[in-house]
């Protein structure tokens, strides 16, 4: 297998596409789909770069939000800082993310596990999310921003907690996600 996957939708509207090395989010925009959204987190290890090929994309980096569009040019997301990402309702959006550096690789598993979650983000609970956070260099952000207590939410539930009550992630290595 060549590393891509097909397409696949998520949500009702909302398409992926996981290459290496590149996530393409397509959000058809109906009236009833579901729309395209990140809650506020940070990397430690990456940077990430948002490209929106179509439509427009609400982002928060940092405290400030921006509206990008085609024509805004990439969102770069430096390591560390908190930041967002959200459609609008009723408006298509093809987005593109990439990893700086391009050869993190870890990205692409996280996706994919993230993706298998039964249930999926909204249901999936608590654990499972926080066990792929743990594995994928993800941290969720508290309302008063305080990364080292994050990073260690992360570490106890997802890295403790979670397999200790049998949580398990479904792909251990691209290799096993990519067969």
């Amino acid at each position: 297998m060549s590393g891509y996957s097909d397409p696949f939708e998520y949500l009702k509207g909302l398409t992926f596409i996981l290459e290496p090395q590149l996530r393409i989010i397509k959000s058809r925009g109906g009236a009833d789909d579901d729309i395209f959204q990140v809650p506020l987190h940070w990397h430690e290890d990456h940077d990430e770069i948002i490209t929106v090929l179509e439509g427009k994309l609400k982002v928060t980096l940092g405290g400030e939000t921006k509206v990008y569009t085609p024509e805004s040019g990439d969102a770069f997301v430096p390591r560390g800082v908190p930041h967002a990402l959200e459609s609008f309702k009723g408006v298509p959006c093809v987005v593109t993310e990439r990893t700086n550096p391009s050869e993190f690789d870890t990205k692409e598993l996280f996706f994919r596990n993230m993706l298998s979650i039964p249930g999926g983000l909204s249901s999936g609970g608590l654990l499972s999310v926080m066990q792929v956070f743990y594995h994928g260099d993800g941290y969720p952000v508290f309302p008063v921003h305080v990364a080292w207590l994050e990073k260690a939410f992360v570490k106890i539930l997802g890295g403790y907690v979670a397999p200790l009550l049998g949580h398990r992630l479904k792909y251990k290595s691209l290799t096993e996600a990519r067969a």
